[in-house]
Formats: structure tokens, C-alpha cells, sequence
């Protein structure tokens, strides 16, 4: 393609990443929701057959069959859970982290079949790194590596943000490097400046913007949309605006009817002697909440407060009340409850400065990341493929359309397979993008920023 046909497509693509800015500014919600139905699966389609023609940027010829396995994997246990059959496969996933364990895996392997072409290698390190991982992310280190921020990106930001904006870019900024494109590097500029403006620079109002029903009911799917990633990235990121809870309404949170045991730390106890506690804890003076007779949750509180803290407010002897914490008389921080009530939660999501600002940076990078693909036909000419290919994948296209506007819930899990695999399918061309980059700027550092002599 001739320079000045390049520079076209790379000065619309600022054009679009405007158009895209506008649109996540007024309706952040809405803009994702409808480009992630209608856009994503073309997307996810044309490019896995794109790389298919490639090889999948892989050294060897069916070093792509592991990403797969993997991604028919996670997609079993997915569909598994939505469509309520082999519960005790999705069951088992969740106890043994494998969602997370397989997912870090195919990106480590990825490493090895973007640069090693020695069959007997990969196996080797495959092992070794299936090992790795294992232990790295097994349930027994649960507790710390939901700490972990690394661990966080690895196992849900690789999968939707990193992919969308942090790998579209850095395709975007080898391509330009590789040419030398001026016109591709003011590009990357916008690329990074106009999402920065719209989401820190530009008024937020939490209050009378506009949300619509289809918004909201979508964005959550039934529990399994997009709704909690949000609500992960706040929590993880501590963006949630602190809140203070009375002791009344943290007994209300973390207490359930309808349970026959009561446990408190690692102890059973009954419901006699749980309700004389109760009896006891009502007769201190000047408690300022009403004990009801109910049963503890434990799953909903943080690992550190599920011992001393709990326990004083059901064991009135000497032993707990030395161990009286700053918040027994007083209204106690949010943040030492592990899960909120719906109605919270979308308070945090739909309407918080800080929910508004992370919905307007998903949406644009969303957006911009179907966008960028297709705007690049003739760049990446994912199109030149057989028309019996070329018309399946639009049959495929036109039907997931109609899975998405009858049920978004439904076109998720319809569609998870798809989404998630493309994702894998493309780490390779995204550590050789890497590779690229660092390749391509020591010869920038040495020889300028002059477009490099074809052989």
C-alpha cells in the first residue's frame, strides 16, 4: 500500500477515535453494549480467520491446537453453568482456579510458540510452565493472590481491557514503528491522549446522565454481563467511595434466615447456644442496635474480619471483650464487608463519578478496537479469503445479531466461545508485536527514523 493511502486510514482513524470519545461520553453504557453485540462477533470472526491464513504467528504449524483446547475448555464449563447441565464441571473449574490457571497458561505458552520452533522445547517448557502456574495459582494461595494486582491483570484485565486497548495499541505502534509512519505515530498521540481527556478531563455527571433500561438490564445480563468486571476493577483498584455502616446495618448484612448452623471463625456454633449470646449481647447497655435472633453469613465478610471481630458481637465473655475493635460503638467502614447488596453496587456502576469515568474508558476502548479493525481492511486485508469462508462467517455474524437483540444474556453465553477464543487465539501476534516493537525502535535509536531499505 502507497504512503499516502496509509496516512489516509491513520489520520480516519483519529477521526474515529473522536467520533468514539463522543459517543462513550454520552452514552458509555449504550455505546459498549450495542458495538460489543454487533460489532465484536464480525470481529471475532474475521480475525480468527485472518490469523488462521497466518499460521496464528506461531512457529509451528499446530501450536494454535493448545489455545484452542483451552478455550473449548473454559467455554464447556462456561456454557455449563449458563445452560444448567454437568454442574459438577463447572463446580470443579471454580474449586481448582482452572478458569484462571488455564487462561495465564495459554498466554506463558504463547511466549514459546511466538519464538520457539523446537518441537521437543515447547513440550518440555509446557510442562514445566502447566507446573508453574499449577502451584502459582492454586486454591490454597487464593487468599493471597487476590491481593495480588498482578495476579488481577493476568486473570481479568488480559481477557477485556488489556486486550482491547493495551494489545490494540501495541499492534497499532509496531505497525507504525515498522513503517515508519509518521502519520501511524499521531496516531498512538490520539490513541493515548483523547481517552485520557474523556475520561479525566470532562465533566462527570453522576446525576441525570443519560442511562437507559436497555443500559442497565443488558450491562447486567441476568449476572452474567459485564457487571461485574466493573465492580472488580473498582474494588481491586479501592475506588469505591468509602462508606460507613451502623452496627444495625452490618448485622443486617452479614446475617441470613433460614439456616440451621451458625459459624463464627472455624467453630459450629448451635442455634441455642447462638441465641443465648444473642440474650446476653442485648442486656449490654447503651448497645446501640436491636441483636435479632439470626444466623451468620460468613461468606459475606472479608477474611480479616471473620474471627475476633465477628465473634465479639455473639461471645460476650472476658476473653472478646478485651479484644473490642474501634468500631463496636460506632458506625464501622464498608470496606470490611466482602460483597454489597445489589442496590449498592449499582449505585457504585451506574452512577459514581469514579463508575462513570471507568464506563467511558471501556466503551472507547471497545469501540475503537472493532473500529481500528475494520477500518484497516485493506492494511490488514483480513477479507481475501474463499467466499465459501467469507460467507459463512457473515451467516455466523447475521445470526449471533439476532441472538443478542432477543436475549443479551443469551447471546453472551451463545457467543463466549468465540469471544474467549479470539482473545487466546491472538497472543501469539501479540508477544510478536511486542517483540517487534523493541526490535524496531533499537533500530530507530541507531539509524533515525527513517523508513528502512526493502530487500
Amino acid at each position: 500500500m502507497n504512503a499516502l493511502k496509509e496516512n489516509q486510514i491513520n489520520y480516519l482513524n483519529i477521526g474515529l477515535m473522536l467520533v468514539t470519545a463522543v459517543l462513550a461520553y454520552y452514552f458509555p453504557f449504550e455505546t459498549f453494549l450495542l458495538a460489543y453485540a454487533y460489532l465484536g462477533p464480525l470481529h471475532y470472526l474475521t480475525e480468527i480467520s485472518w490469523l488462521h491464513d497466518r499460521q496464528y504467528y506461531s512457529k509451528g504449524k499446530w501450536d494454535f491446537m493448545v489455545l484452542l483446547i483451552v478455550g473449548v475448555l473454559l467455554s464447556y464449563a462456561a456454557f455449563a453453568k449458563d445452560f444448567g447441565f454437568s454442574k459438577d464441571v463447572y463446580d470443579y473449574f471454580v474449586e481448582m482456579n482452572l478458569f484462571d490457571k488455564l487462561l495465564v497458561f495459554a498466554l506463558f505458552a504463547s511466549i514459546l510458540f511466538a519464538l520457539v520452533k523446537n518441537l521437543w522445547i515447547k513440550i518440555g517448557a509446557i510442562l514445566l510452565l502447566y507446573l508453574f502456574v499449577g502451584g502459582w495459582l492454586s486454591p490454597e494461595r487464593a487468599a493471597e493472590n487476590s491481593e495480588s494486582t498482578t495476579v488481577f491483570a493476568l486473570t481479568a484485565l488480559i481477557p477485556t481491557l488489556i486486550h482491547v486497548y493495551v494489545f490494540t495499541g501495541l499492534f497499532m505502534l509496531y505497525g507504525a514503528l515498522k513503517t515508519r509512519s509518521k502519520s501511524g505515530m499521531w496516531q498512538m498521540v490520539g490513541f493515548v491522549v483523547i481517552p485520557i481527556v474523556l475520561v479525566f478531563a470532562l465533566p462527570v455527571a453522576s446525576k441525570g446522565g443519560f442511562l437507559s433500561k436497555f443500559g442497565k438490564d443488558a450491562y447486567y445480563a441476568k449476572g452474567d454481563g459485564f457487571y461485574n468486571t466493573n465492580y472488580l476493577i473498582l474494588d481491586h483498584f479501592e475506588l469505591i467511595e468509602e462508606q460507613k455502616l451502623t452496627n444495625k446495618e452490618y448485622l443486617d448484612i452479614i446475617t441470613k434466615e433460614g439456616n440451621k448452623s451458625y459459624f463464627v471463625g472455624q467453630r459450629i456454633i448451635d442455634s441455642a447456644k447462638f441465641e443465648a449470646h444473642v440474650d446476653s449481647l442485648q442486656k449490654i447497655k447503651g448497645a446501640p442496635f436491636v441483636v435479632k435472633p439470626m444466623p451468620i453469613n460468613m461468606a459475606n465478610l472479608a477474611p480479616e474480619f471473620q474471627y475476633d471481630h465477628l465473634l465479639y458481637f455473639f461471645d460476650t465473655s472476658s476473653r472478646y471483650i478485651k479484644s473490642i475493635n474501634e468500631y463496636r460503638f460506632e458506625p464501622m467502614p464498608r470496606s470490611v464487608m466482602k460483597s454489597r447488596t445489589k442496590k449498592e453496587m449499582d449505585a457504585h456502576i451506574y452512577y459514581s463519578e469514579v463508575g462513570i469515568m471507568l464506563m467511558r474508558f471501556i466503551a472507547f476502548a471497545y469501540l475503537y478496537h472493532y473500529l481500528n479493525w475494520f477500518s484497516k481492511t485493506e492494511i490488514i486485508r483480513w477479507h481475501k479469503v474463499p467466499k465459501v469462508r467469507f460467507l459463512a462467517v457473515i451467516i455466523t455474524w447475521l445470526a449471533s445479531c439476532i441472538f443478542y437483540a432477543y436475549d443479551y444474556s443469551l447471546g453472551l453465553s451463545l457467543l463466549f466461545f468465540l469471544s474467549f477464543s479470539h482473545v487466546l487465539l491472538e497472543f501469539p501476534l501479540n508477544i510478536i508485536s511486542i517483540v517487534g516493537i523493541g526490535t524496531e525502535s533499537l533500530s530507530i535509536f541507531k539509524n533515525g527514523f527513517k523508513k528502512p531499505i526493502q530487500p
